[in-house]
């Protein structure tokens, strides 16, 4: 027996509903039932559906837009319209009114519901009078997936379209859901949701009603007004190898069914798509500004129209005020920078700590360093900027720290400078500076981020200006070059303490400590280099160079890798 309109507005579901017109097509067969959540889903429908629509779809299209979506539809044949008014669409009354004028023209009867009745509610007593539970269940699998696809590949900006599935899939399970990065921020969410997520210890993995290639978690959330605690459903995947995402749906409406596992599914399919893509398009543009900055930070832009047409593709003032910091992890558990083969699971996650803590910068990232371009305020003082920018430091350190207590934040930054032709000096020195972090590493050890400014370097500003081994070694005095030319076995043994006894201003006890060797023997060993170069530790002069000398050795080495 055939299941036709008029017998779908006998159900209980629409005891309180207003049908509009179209008594033409009371007669007309159901055979499905579908939502209108993009103009899209036009492409999806077979013919013989109830459509279910607040205009959402059509909230920004023209009139003679919206006429060709409905002309489309009654040459599938639909059976009928039931309708909820959004008054954020543009034109809603307008709309409504060519919809009845569609209705008595083609037969498509018109029904109309109060807004606070959801589409699932609808969805389902329709469903369960065409298909048994299964067939129920893989009908309303394809009609979300059909609309959260429509939604994925509609025209707009990644955040619109991210909006509008987290929209629908609010819609459809009765309850509020936002979407959370891989270090758990906030990125969009509906109405009532949670701007905040935590993963509670209680946390238990949930399995749906059927095989899913995401994890599911079901946890206990307590809403922002402090009230009673409700069941919060949390899905994770993966959208790129390094970056993870989380979808959170509090049951703070009206309990969680079945029928809203599959909606949830469909939704995070949908997302992840549309993440990807906007991953896609993010480096993409990365690229390209990646490229620009390069050419500016290493000189390479040749006239002042080039320059110009490169600095409007970034975004920034031509002649502004301007500072070049670089950023790197040094791993305080083996003693050196991160490797580069485990550099990449770090990289996206000191990059994401700086763009988090820095205003309106712009950033590059080259190997295993981040690259900042930062504009400097009109008037502000050197003290307070340093101040500032110890503070922001402190805070991108707070970020890594919670990911991997081992690593520590190396700032190198370049001088300020007049304009962005002159970046190149200020880059250049930023570069330096973070060298001389880990020429001095031991000297100035803190517990948090360690910064250098170039400003700060004295001497040593000079020393950077030669490329020159040979010319570097002139300034390693004769004496200390002895010992450097040891051929025992000890050097370095020799050495290491030389540099530890200096730091430690010549005091014995304190060299023996770090050194964790007996008093005697640091003793011992400072004889000995004493014998072996000649050193007048009493001379401060001739400790100075000393000291000098080992600074440069150290930059002879870097230099030589």
């Amino acid at each position: 027996m055939s299941f036709r309109v008029r017998d779908m507005l006998k159900m209980d579901i629409f005891s309180g509903a207003k049908f509009l017109g179209g008594d033409a097509g009371l007669d007309n067969e159901i055979q499905g039932a579908t939502i209108i959540e993009a103009p899209d889903i036009v492409k999806f429908i077979n013919g013989g559906e109830v459509l279910l629509t607040r205009f959402y779809a059509f909230q920004a299209c023209t009139m003679e837009e919206f006429d060709g979506y409905f002309r489309e539809l009654a040459v599938k044949k639909v059976s009928a319209i039931i309708i909820k008014r959004d008054q954020e669409v543009e034109d809603i009354d307008e709309k409504v009114r060519y919809i009845l004028e569609f209705a008595e023209e083609f037969a498509v009867p018109i029904l109309e519901v109060v807004f606070e009745l959801s589409f699932r509610e609808i969805l389902k007593p329709i469903l369960e009078q065409l298909f048994s539970e299964e067939v129920k269940q893989l009908k309303y699998f394809k009609t979300t997936h059909d609309n959260f696809t429509a939604l994925s590949f509609a025209y707009g900006s990644a955040e619109d379209n991210i909006q509008k599935i987290l929209d629908a899939l609010e819609k459809l399970v009765g309850n509020p859901a936002a979407l959370f990065n891989q270090n758990m921020e906030y990125l969009a969410g509906t109405r009532g949701s949670m701007p905040g997520l935590v993963l509670s210890d209680q946390a238990r993995e949930y399995h749906p009603q059927f095989y899913s290639n995401y994890t599911y978690l079901r946890q206990k959330a307590v809403l922002a007004d402090g009230g009673r605690a409700h069941d919060q459903y949390i899905v994770k995947w993966r959208v790129m190898y390094n970056r993870s995402a989380y979808l959170a749906i509090t049951e703070s409406n009206r309990p969680f069914g079945d029928m809203d596992d599959i909606a949830v599914e469909n939704a995070v399919t949908a997302l992840k798509q549309e993440m990807f893509r906007q991953h896609l398009v993010e480096e993409l543009e990365e690229k390209f500004q990646n490229d620009i900055i390069t050419q500016i930070l290493n000189g390479k832009v040749f006239s002042g129209q080039e320059l110009e047409r490169e600095v409007k593709h970034l975004g920034i003032p031509l002649n502004a005020d301007y500072r070049v910091l670089i950023f790197k992890l040094w791993n305080e558990s083996t003693g050196e920078y991160e490797k580069l083969n485990e550099q990449f699971h770090y990289d996206s996650i000191l990059r994401d700590a700086v763009i988090n803590e820095f205003e309106d910068v712009r950033v590059r990232n080259d190997l295993d360093q981040v690259i900042v371009i930062q504009q400097i305020e009109q008037g502000q003082k050197q003290e307070d900027y340093r101040k500032d920018l110890k503070a922001t430091a402190l805070q991108i350190q707070k970020r890594i720290s919670q990911r991997n207590r081992n690593f520590k934040v190396h700032a190198g930054v370049g001088k300020e400078v007049e304009g962005v032709v002159r970046l190149s000096d200020s880059f250049k020195e930023a570069r330096d500076s973070l060298e001389f972090i880990g020429i001095f590493r031991g000297q100035n050890e803190t517990q948090g981020p360690d910064i250098a400014f170039f400003s700060d370097m004295g001497i040593f500003k000079l020393l950077c200006k030669v490329d020159d081994p040979k010319e570097l070694g002139e300034y390693i005095p004769e004496s200390l070059q002895k010992l450097l030319c040891y051929k025992k076995q000890q050097r370095q043994e020799l050495l290491l303490t030389l540099r530890i006894y200096l730091d430690r201003n010549q005091n014995l006890t304190k060299t023996a400590q770090e050194l964790f060797v007996h008093y005697k023997t640091a003793a011992y060993r400072i004889d000995r280099i004493a014998a072996i170069t000649g050193i007048d530790f009493d001379n401060p002069s001739e400790v100075l160079a000393v000291k000098i000398g080992l600074i440069v050795h150290k930059m002879i080495e870097n230099m030589t890798k």
